[in-house]
């Protein structure tokens, strides 16, 4: 039967909101991964710059959050940094405060600069906040930061609000009081990991995991490597996105991608792009991945 005869069939299909299984103009389904995200670089000085001339016009009281989000350079992409994940360069200048809210989606900071009188309210905890720190704000916490020095602190912002968003299981809340929550209880949290304490004395290769259990959607690595070592990453369905501590890497991948990276500067590794990191130099870096929530849904695999 030709097909120009079944036309009014397909039609009164369309009407009745169906799609014919046998006829779809793509597969649904493939024999490996075909990512659509790629891997990706954003620099600190260039974000800097660009924070610091909008902290002259954009108050934080418009903002929410005065951030610059790492947007995958992919067709269709306004947001997500890969597919799960998301980074953003945030500033809080010297003398104000960014409101306490909180959401489902999960999130931590990395701290860039900051002076002491910099801190973050977890749920009432004050965290202080120094360079190289990771603040964690899990799932649902009541979080806002406040700065009280005299220079303007930077920090990178991870969060899984593409794969809330994708669930469709979003909630998002003001503190009902406005402004900063009070600080309620100061000292030593499980939500302030100093990333050299992490890793301990020594320049050896080392790779700690941090803050396990604390956010299911979320993996944090600490990877320090003396000058000189090569790591080399297979294809994984793990979503990886790594920013320099201290130091210089130079990271490789499949897509062309060759780039030097120093501190504060950010790469997107999505899920099935083998890559590679060279140590020009003593290097740390913080790996944030997505691995606990494809390996509690049977779906983390590497290409054999």
């Amino acid at each position: 039967m030709k097909h120009d005869t079944l036309a009014p069939y397909y039609s009164e299909l369309g009407h009745l909101r169906f799609s014919p299984g046998w006829a779809r103009p793509e597969p649904s389904m493939w024999p490996a991964p075909k990512p659509k995200f790629t891997p990706a670089v954003w620099r600190f000085a260039a974000a800097r710059a660009a924070l610091d001339q909008a902290g002259e016009f954009v108050p934080v009281e418009q903002a929410e959050r005065r951030n610059l989000i790492m947007v995958n350079p992919i067709e269709g992409n306004m947001y997500a940094t890969t597919r799960n994940l998301v980074a953003a360069y945030q500033c809080v200048k010297g003398g104000e405060t960014a409101r306490t809210h909180r959401h489902t989606p999960a999130a931590l900071r990395l701290v860039l600069e900051a002076k002491p009188g910099t801190y973050t309210v977890v749920n009432g905890a004050r965290v202080d906040m120094l360079p190289g720190d990771v603040v964690l704000t899990p799932s649902w916490s009541w979080h806002g930061h406040a700065n009280e020095s005299d220079q303007t602190s930077f920090w990178i912002d991870f969060l899984d609000i593409p794969f809330v968003q994708l669930t469709e299981a979003m909630f998002f809340e003001q503190y009902p009081a406005g402004g900063l929550e009070p600080v309620s209880s100061r000292g030593a949290t499980p939500f302030r990991i100093p990333a050299a304490e992490a890793l301990g004395n020594g320049g050896d290769a080392k790779v700690v995991e941090i803050a396990k259990g604390i956010m299911p959607t979320i993996a944090l690595h600490l990877i320090r490597e003396p000058g000189g070592c090569r790591i080399e990453v297979a294809r994984t369905t793990i979503n990886n996105i790594y920013a320099v501590i201290s130091g210089s890497a130079r990271f490789t991948a499949e897509s062309g991608l060759a780039e030097t990276l120093g501190p504060g500067d950010v790469v997107a590794m999505p899920c099935w792009h083998t890559h590679a990191i060279e140590a020009v130099g003593d290097m740390t870096l913080l790996r944030v991945s997505d691995e606990p929530l494809l390996a509690r849904l049977g779906l983390a695999r590497s290409a054999h």
